[in-house]
């Protein structure tokens, strides 16, 4: 046992030496680097996003669902499907939302009316096409909220929907 505490004692005294060791150019560099790889991440969107039915009675069910979308960046230059004469009408500062994140994990949250803190209610994974829906039972009013926390190449989004509860 104090042979394990030793390991790793001396691991983090190494690791720590090391990392005074980083000159402040070195560790620039591996900020510009982290920093231009979350930029590149794709950018993604929660589309269509409902909570029904709306309002609904207390101790129901609603259903909450969704699209997770992946954008892809339009170029004016690129031609769409069909004769090569045919142009793909969008701007270099538009994104398409044609593609979907498929088997993406989703996060549900609820936040009660007049509260500060969210509260972790469901993780569902989306389908082929992006699409997921969940059933919760309701107790009070507030707010319904859907988070996709990110995932390799893929940027962060959410989506937000109101409930009322009726007694």
């Amino acid at each position: 046992m104090l042979r394990r505490i030793a390991t790793v004692l001396a691991t983090a005294a190494l690791g720590a030496s090391a990392l005074a060791l980083t000159t402040p150019a070195q560790a620039a560099t591996t900020q510009a680097v982290t920093a231009q790889t979350a930029s590149r991440a794709t950018e993604t969107r929660i589309s269509g996003f409902y909570a029904d039915p709306n309002p609904v009675r207390r101790f129901h069910r609603i259903t909450l669902g969704g699209q997770l979308q992946v954008g892809e960046e339009c170029n004016p230059h690129e031609r769409g499907p069909g004769l090569a004469t045919r142009h793909n009408p969008c701007d270099s500062s538009r994104t398409q939302w044609a593609g979907s994140a498929g088997w993406q994990k989703i996060v549900v949250l609820f936040r009660a009316s007049g509260k500060s803190r969210w509260e972790f209610v469901d993780a569902i994974e989306t389908g082929r096409d992006g699409r997921f829906a969940t059933d919760v039972r309701v107790y009070t009013s507030g707010t319904w909220r859907v988070v996709f926390e990110g995932a390799r190449g893929l940027a962060p989004s959410e989506a937000r929907d109101w409930v009322r509860v009726v007694r």
